[in-house]
């Protein structure tokens, strides 16, 4: 496979992304498995140079940064299937799902910490493995989907402190699992974030082209509340 195309896939270049998506054909999982590869040797080479660049106790967060910066060149691909110029990336998203959370964890009266933490890890991994759509985790399956963010997952968090490894790995797990009020809630917000940005993008392309997020919102928001906002949200 011709590495620069995937490697602009790496780097957020959108046409490379579907240059490559069309050359692995109905092998998702071989799409997944280079852009893994390479995100990783890449930033190996980062690492490399900041070694000549910060004091060593402050390499890991300058490559944890290189990560999660990357997120801001990630489009959401599920937006760019519309046609839209202007795509919205996964940085964009995740700031959008922080500040929901934030507020309504205040208002609730939840560990707002807690919840801060879990918005801006939840979609961390997709530094490493990219966006996936809901179509792109049925075609490579549960188990496929949760072995590439394992291993994204444990990369990124080789590079914090020691004393904090434990502690966000437990955070991750809670959100996979959805084993707190905290997970939960921003579980929930992060398909209402999504309901909103359909809204948005709907006054532009029409409010049947995005029915479909209205919909996934729906099928994973339970909490009675955010139930209602959805529900004016989509009507």
């Amino acid at each position: 496979m011709d590495r620069l195309p995937a490697l602009g896939c790496l780097l957020g270049d959108g046409e490379a992304s579907d240059y490559l998506l069309d050359h692995v054909g109905n092998c998702p999982s071989t799409f997944l498995a280079w852009r893994t590869y390479l995100c990783v040797y890449v930033s190996k080479g980062f690492r490399i140079c900041a070694r000549f660049a910060v004091p060593n106790h402050l390499e890991s967060l300058v490559k944890l940064w290189q990560y999660a910066a990357q997120l801001k060149a990630e489009e959401r691909r599920g937006w760019k299937r519309l046609g839209l110029t202007r795509i919205e990336s996964v940085a964009d998203h995740s700031f959008g799902l922080a500040m929901l959370a934030w507020l309504e964890a205040e208002r609730r009266k939840y560990d707002v910490g807690m919840v801060l933490k879990l918005a801006l890890i939840h979609d961390l991994e997709e530094a490493i493995t990219g966006d996936l759509t809901p179509a792109d985790k049925r075609i490579l399956g549960a188990p496929e989907v949760h072995g590439a963010r394992r291993r994204a997952m444990d990369e990124l968090i080789k590079n914090l402190p020691s004393n904090l490894r434990g502690s966000y790995r437990r955070l991750w797990t809670d959100l996979r699992l959805l084993r707190t009020k905290e997970a939960l809630l921003v579980h929930e917000l992060d398909k209402l974030e999504m309901a909103f940005q359909a809204a948005r993008i709907g006054r532009r392309v029409g409010r049947t082209r995005v029915q479909s997020f209205f919909q996934s919102a729906a099928r994973e928001i339970k909490d009675p509340e955010l139930s209602r906002v959805l529900n004016q949200i989509a009507s």
